[in-house]
C-alpha cells in the first residue's frame, strides 16, 4: 500500500520546508503544485526536490485558486497506483498528528474510499503576541514550538483511495465515484496563523480569492488582530500529551456544519428554481 500526497502551495516560504520534510515520514511521494507564489516558496520546493526523491516539484500554474487544481496532479499520476493505494491532501501548513498507515488498513477493511480528519487548529494568541513584541518569536524555531494553543473544531477530507479508472473532474474535493467514508478519523495539525506578517498576507490573499474562504470573507479585514485568540479559551499543547477535545470546539464544528449544509441546500434550491422559471426575453409586461 502506497501513500502519495498532493500539496498545493502559494506564498508559504516560512513553513513549506517543515511541512514537506515532515510529510516524507509517511508519504512515498509528495507532488507539489505551486499556484503563482511571489515569495521563495517555489525555489525552496525545487531545492528540496533536488535532494529528496520523495518530493516532486510537479508544476506551476497561474490559474485562479480552486480545489480542483489538485486534480492536475491526480489525473497525471493515478495510473502509477492501484486501487489499494491512497492519496493525502496535504495543505502547505499541515502535519499529520499520527501515522496514517493503521487507519488506511482499517479503511480498506471497511471498503471505505475516504478518510476525514479532525483538524487541530493552532492559533496566534495574546501570549504569542507578547513574545513577538519582545522579539522572542523567531521563524527559525520549529512551528511545533512556536504555536502551542489549539482547538479541535473542524473536519475535512484528507485521505482518499486511488481509482485508476476514474478521473478527478471539476466540481469536487476528490475523484468521481468516491463516496464511502471510513468510520474513524485521523488527527491533523493545522498552523494557518503563525505570526502577524504571515497572517495579514494570508488574509489579503483569501479576501481576493473568488472560490471559498467564506470564513475569511465574513470577517472582511486583513488585520491580523481579527483572528488573534485569547489563550485562556484554548487547549495548550505539551509534547507527548494526548490531544484534547473540548465542548466549545465540538459545538463550533456542528454549528458550522449545519450552517454550511443549510446554505448548500438553499443555493441548490435557487438553482433548480431558476431552471423552472420561464426566461425573460426582454419584453416589458403590458
Amino acid at each position: 500500500m502506497k501513500l502519495y500526497a498532493i500539496c498545493l502551495v502559494k506564498n508559504e516560504d516560512d513553513i513549506i520546508t517543515e511541512t514537506l520534510n515532515y510529510a516524507t515520514r509517511y508519504c512515498d511521494r509528495i507532488y507539489v503544485l505551486d499556484n503563482s507564489s511571489t515569495d521563495r516558496t517555489w525555489e525552496i520546493v525545487q531545492s528540496l526536490a533536488a535532494t529528496d526523491r520523495k518530493i516532486i516539484a510537479f508544476d506551476q500554474t497561474s490559474e485562479p485558486y480552486s480545489n480542483n487544481l489538485r486534480a492536475k496532479v491526480y489525473n497525471a499520476v493515478r495510473d502509477e497506483l492501484g486501487s489499494e493505494d491512497w492519496w493525502l491532501i496535504l495543505d502547505s501548513d499541515e502535519f499529520l498528528a499520527e501515522d496514517p498507515k493503521p487507519l488506511l488498513i482499517q479503511a480498506m477493511k471497511e471498503r471505505a474510499d475516504i478518510i476525514r480528519a479532525w483538524q487541530i487548529q493552532f492559533y496566534f494568541t495574546d501570549v504569542d503576541y507578547h513574545a513577538w513584541l519582545e522579539g522572542l518569536d523567531c521563524r527559525d524555531r520549529p512551528i511545533f514550538e512556536r504555536r502551542r494553543h489549539y482547538l479541535i473544531n473542524w473536519q475535512e477530507l484528507r485521505l482518499f483511495r486511488n481509482q485508476p479508472s476514474h478521473e478527478w473532474t471539476a466540481g469536487g474535493w476528490n475523484p468521481d465515484k468516491l463516496k464511502r467514508v471510513c468510520s474513524q478519523r485521523i488527527l491533523n495539525r493545522h498552523y494557518q496563523f503563525r505570526d502577524p506578517t504571515q497572517i495579514e498576507q494570508r488574509l489579503r490573499l483569501r479576501l481576493k480569492t473568488i472560490e471559498g474562504f467564506r470564513h475569511v470573507k465574513s470577517v472582511g479585514s486583513a488585520d491580523w488582530r481579527t483572528v488573534m485568540r485569547d489563550s485562556r479559551k484554548l487547549n495548550f499543547y505539551r509534547d507527548d500529551e494526548p490531544w484534547r477535545f473540548s465542548l466549545s470546539g465540538i459545538l463550533y464544528y456542528y454549528r458550522r456544519s449545519l450552517y454550511t449544509a443549510a446554505r448548500g441546500k438553499y443555493h441548490g434550491a435557487l438553482r433548480r428554481l431558476r431552471t423552472l422559471l420561464p426566461r425573460s426575453k426582454g419584453r416589458s409586461a403590458r
